[in-house]
C-alpha cells in the first residue's frame, strides 16, 4: 500500500507541487495519529504547500488542534485538506486550519461534536433543556422529573460537558484565525460555535455547498484535482481496509508519509 499510494500521487503530478500526507483512519482520531503527522512532517521543505488527504470520522479535539498546528507549522505556503468522504466532528476541527478545503459531491464534514462513550458532549445539556420544556408543559409532573434528576444526574458533570464544548470553540477559533486566507466576512468566533452549537445530530452532513457557507468561497474548493487525488487514494485505501478486516481480521489505517503510512494490526475482541 505504502508503494501504491505513492505511485498513485506520483501520477497524479502533485508530488512536485506539494507536500502529501494522508490520514486516513476509521478508527477514534487520537494522539497517536498527531505522534506519525509529526514524524512525516519534520524535514519536509517548507516552502511547498502541505496537502492533508484527510478521512476520518473524527475523535479526540485535542489530537486534532494538534494535526492542524502541525501542517500549519511546516509549510510557508498554503495548508490544504482534501476530502473524499468524511472529515467528521474533529476531523472538521482539522479542517477549520486549511487555507483551502478541497470537496466532491461524495465529500461531507460534520458539527464539532466531542463525545464521551459514544454519547454528544452536549447531550446532558439538552437533555436537561428537554426535561425543563416537559416541566412548563406539564407542571404536575416537576416532582416526578425532579426526583428523576436528583438521582441521576451529577450537577457538575453538566458543567464538565459544558466546558468540553467551550474548549472544541476555542481550538476552532484559533485555527480560524491562523489561516493565510481568512474572508474579512467571516467571524472567526460566530463559525466556531455554528459547527459546535448549531446542529442536532453528530452525523449531520455538512455537504460542500454549505461548507461553502460557512468557511467562505476563497476557502471552498469543489472537484479539483487534489479531491481527484484524494478520492483516487481513498478509493484504494478503503478496499485494503476491506480485505483486512474481512480476509484476515485485520485494523487498517494510513496515517502519515505517502512512504510509511501504513498500519496492520490484529482486531482484538
Amino acid at each position: 500500500m505504502n508503494r501504491h499510494v505513492t505511485h498513485v500521487v506520483s501520477k497524479s503530478g502533485l508530488h512536485k507541487t506539494h507536500t502529501v500526507l494522508v490520514l486516513h483512519d476509521d478508527h477514534t482520531l487520537a494522539r497517536y495519529a498527531a505522534d506519525r503527522i509529526y514524524e512525516a512532517v519534520v524535514g519536509v521543505d517548507t516552502s511547498r504547500p502541505l496537502l492533508l488527504i484527510l478521512n476520518s470520522t473524527g475523535g479526540d479535539v485535542a489530537a486534532a488542534y494538534l494535526i492542524a498546528k502541525l501542517c500549519r507549522e511546516h509549510t510557508a505556503a498554503s495548508f490544504e485538506v482534501a476530502v473524499p468522504r468524511r472529515a467528521k466532528s474533529a476531523a472538521t476541527l482539522i479542517c477549520c486550519g486549511a487555507d483551502r478545503i478541497h470537496m466532491g459531491s461524495l465529500s461531507e464534514l460534520g458539527p464539532i461534536d466531542p463525545q464521551f462513550g459514544g454519547l454528544p458532549a452536549l447531550a446532558l445539556k439538552h437533555s436537561v433543556e428537554h426535561m425543563a420544556q416537559l416541566v412548563n408543559q406539564y407542571p404536575a409532573a416537576s416532582a416526578m422529573f425532579s426526583d428523576y434528576l436528583s438521582k441521576s444526574l451529577r450537577v457538575e458533570a453538566l458543567g464538565y460537558f459544558e466546558r468540553v464544548a467551550e474548549s472544541a470553540v476555542q481550538y476552532a477559533v484559533r485555527l480560524l484565525g491562523a489561516r493565510k486566507v481568512s474572508p474579512a466576512s467571516r467571524n472567526d468566533e460566530a463559525t466556531a460555535r455554528h459547527l459546535v452549537y448549531s446542529y442536532k445530530d453528530h452525523g449531520f452532513v455538512i455537504d460542500s455547498r454549505e461548507a461553502c457557507d460557512i468557511f467562505g468561497s476563497e476557502i471552498v474548493a469543489t472537484n479539483t484535482k487534489e479531491y481527484t487525488l484524494a478520492s483516487t487514494v481513498f478509493s484504494a485505501l478503503d478496499l485494503a481496509a476491506w480485505v483486512c478486516g474481512r480476509h484476515y481480521a485485520l485494523e487498517f489505517s494510513y496515517v502519515g508519509g505517502l512512504k510509511q503510512g501504513c498500519m496492520v494490526w490484529p482486531k482484538t475482541t
